[in-house]
């Protein structure tokens, strides 16, 4: 992931991925048949760990009461942990080819879920569709944080981590509980 993060996918070798691994080629070829399996076997074990890392967020803060706006802020966070594998997923992979975009679907409707049955254990009250329309517009939230945060564009530079951080917070509130928090 180390290599699609730093060089244009299209200009990522076998040779590379197997010098970059410490292996030889036809080590890579025995294991994945193209960079292109490979690269679809990183992003998908990417979504695993970010999905894995979505509900624990959920979870500790279903127990503590932390808002939603934080889960997003904090999976930024975890994003940065990950900043290779994050750079692939939301700034250099997307509309790669048809299997990546399938990928990109299936986590992100698993995302979409999570966040909405969330949304609906939070408020009782909440439409199936009110909570996933909310739960899309967090999603939204968190791939515009993240390219901005992973990219540091000039919107992160203005703002600055911690208040960038901040207005994450916020949106993702006013985005979850269709109001500001009290």
């Amino acid at each position: 992931m180390h290599l699609y993060a730093v060089r244009r996918i299209e200009d990522v070798t076998v040779a590379d991925i197997a010098e970059e691994a410490n292996m030889t080629s036809a080590a890579v070829y025995y294991h994945y048949p193209s960079k292109e399996d490979l690269l679809l076997e990183g992003l998908r074990e990417f979504a695993e760990g970010m999905q894995s890392e979505l509900t624990d967020l959920l979870e500790a803060a279903n127990g503590s009461g932390g808002s939603l706006g934080a889960v997003i802020a904090d999976l930024l966070t975890w994003l940065e942990a990950h900043r290779a594998a994050a750079l692939v997923w939301f700034v250099t992979s997307p509309g790669l080819n048809e299997s990546v975009e399938a990928l990109r679907r299936e986590s992100r409707l698993d995302v979409v879920d999570a966040l909405a049955a969330e949304i609906r254990k939070r408020s009782k009250g909440r439409s199936r569709a009110d909570a996933t329309v909310a739960a899309t517009a967090l999603v939204v939230l968190l791939e515009q944080a993240a390219m901005s945060a992973l990219t540091e564009d000039s919107v992160l530079a203005n703002l600055g981590r911690r208040r960038f951080a901040a207005e994450v917070v916020l949106l993702g509130d006013l985005i979850a509980n269709g109001q500001p928090p009290s």
